[in-house]
C-alpha cells in the first residue's frame, strides 16, 4: 500500500497535477479558462517550486512559486484532494513552499483564493497571512518573511 508523501513536482507529473487542479476547480464551480490555466500544460515553465503531496504516483495536494520579484513570491496552486484536508497536509506545502521563499531570500508572499474557498482561508489566516485586499470574490492575501541571513 502506498503512503502518502511530499515530493518536488517532476515532468511525470504533469497529468496527475492537471487533474487534480481541474478537480478542486470543479469541486467549488470554476470552468476551465484557456488563458488562466495555460500553466497545467507546462507548470515548470510557469512555476520555479512546486512540491507535491503524492499517493504512489498519484498528485493529491500542491503549491507551486511564482519566480521571485523584487522580494516577493506568489503562492500559486495550492490544493488538496477533499479527503486530506483538515490532515494536515495543507499546513505541510505551505509550510515547505514558506520556507523555500525564504531560501530564495523573499521578504514577503502573496496569494489569491476565493470567498468559496473557506478551509484555505482559516489556513492561511492561522498561518499568519493578512488579507491585504478584495475583488468581488477574489481575496488576496500577504505574508511578511524573514530570509535566513
Amino acid at each position: 500500500m502506498s503512503e502518502l508523501s511530499l515530493t518536488i513536482y517532476q515532468a511525470e507529473d504533469q497529468e496527475s497535477f492537471a487533474r487534480l487542479v481541474e478537480d478542486v476547480h470543479a469541486e467549488f464551480g470554476f470552468k476551465y479558462n484557456a488563458q488562466l490555466d495555460a500553466d497545467l500544460d507546462d507548470p515548470e515553465s510557469h512555476y520555479p517550486f512546486i512540491l507535491l503531496v503524492k499517493w504512489g504516483s498519484s498528485v493529491v495536494g500542491s503549491a507551486a512559486l511564482t519566480e521571485p520579484r523584487t522580494g516577493a513570491v506568489t503562492l500559486k496552486r495550492m490544493y488538496l484532494r477533499p479527503s486530506l484536508r483538515g490532515l494536515g497536509w495543507g499546513r505541510r506545502l505551505l509550510e515547505g513552499v514558506t520556507e523555500r521563499a525564504v531560501m530564495d531570500g523573499c521578504e514577503q508572499i502573496q496569494l489569491d483564493t476565493t470567498t468559496r474557498q473557506t478551509g484555505a482561508r482559516r489556513l492561511y489566516e492561522k498561518s499568519g497571512f493578512k488579507l491585504i485586499c478584495q475583488d468581488g470574490e477574489t481575496l488576496v492575501y500577504s505574508k511578511g518573511l524573514r530570509p535566513s541571513t
